[in-house]
């Protein structure tokens, strides 16, 4: 049995100095001495919370840090081949030590994937972010990846499922605070109006969508929607003008958003407005980079 470290005969107050001088990387190896060290430890680090980012890739790595404070953080990676059970064994520790807020899954090899989801909550850990960026050769894990995902909260797909790439018609609206698609070709009409019109915020680069496809998503929008900001950077450049007045929506020149005044050209702004809740937005065009922005927090 390990003999318990002398400085946990300090005063509490003591103790906490000490452990501020100290790394993460040495507290936790200082953890692992004994039970009773570990206990103490645990009670000084239940100050913090911690962010737990868990990335399936080669190597395997696992990462805790403190949400507060960015530096003060521990990176442990698996170089070798690695095998769920030890990395069961190694996100238990790390759950039992650490006061976890929030885990963020990164995904390039999806095999463990379903069942690292299961592990998280069966330690009652909340999946908050769900990252996917899958190589090439992955492409059949798409689908079951983006279906994995609606246990988070926030979903990002930074690799390319190919224009090919289709969800089943029996595919469910999503519901995502955030969803950020980064190469959006494969996203069609039916996807933007039906899938993803009730995420809060809705971010998608490269869509190759048609004018009649902005129109559908916009009077969808009127209709309803949960979404509170939507950023679509387009392939190609559009005119907006014609479509907005047949949506009768009111020209803006001049809005404040994020604490800053915008003048904007005529025919770049328009202000529409929900049908059933009044909730009101305002879609801005910006030529220099064919993006579409719209947001409802913005003030006249």
């Amino acid at each position: 049995m390990a003999t318990p470290l002398p400085f946990l005969r300090l005063p509490w107050l003591a103790m906490q100095a000490v452990f501020d001088t100290m790394d993460l990387l040495e507290i936790f190896r200082i953890s692992q001495t004994s039970k009773r060290t570990h206990r103490f430890i645990k009670m000084f680090l239940s100050r913090r919370n911690f962010i737990l980012t868990a990335k399936f890739a080669c190597p395997f790595t696992l990462e805790a840090r403190c949400r507060e404070h960015r530096s003060y953080g521990i990176c442990m990676k698996l170089l070798s081949e690695y095998n769920f059970g030890i990395i069961t064994e190694e996100i238990t520790i790390y759950a039992g030590l650490f006061k976890i807020c929030k885990v963020l899954l990164v995904v390039e090899r999806p095999t463990l994937a379903p069942r690292a989801v299961k592990l998280f909550q069966s330690l009652n850990l909340n999946i908050d972010s769900i990252v996917v960026n899958l190589h090439k050769r992955a492409n059949e894990y798409y689908q079951e990846m983006i279906e994995l995902s609606r246990v988070a909260k926030n979903l990002e797909i930074f690799s390319d499922p190919t224009k090919k790439f289709r969800l089943p018609v029996s595919t469910k609206p999503f519901q995502f605070d955030t969803l950020k698609l980064f190469h959006a070709e494969w996203v069609t009409r039916y996807y933007l109006t039906n899938l993803f019109i009730n995420c809060k915020e809705l971010y998608m680069e490269n869509c190759q969508l048609s004018y009649s496809d902005y129109l559908m998503f916009f009077k969808q929008w009127i209709k309803e929607s949960r979404l509170e900001i939507a950023k679509i950077h387009m392939k190609e450049e559009r005119n907006f003008s014609p479509m907005f007045k047949q949506l009768k929506a009111t020209p803006v020149n001049k809005i404040k958003h994020y604490g800053k005044r915008l003048d904007i050209p005529n025919g770049r702004c328009y202000m529409i407005q929900q049908e059933t809740t009044g909730i009101r937005a305002v879609v801005l065009y910006t030529e220099s980079n064919n993006l579409v922005n719209l947001t409802t927090d913005f003030e006249l």
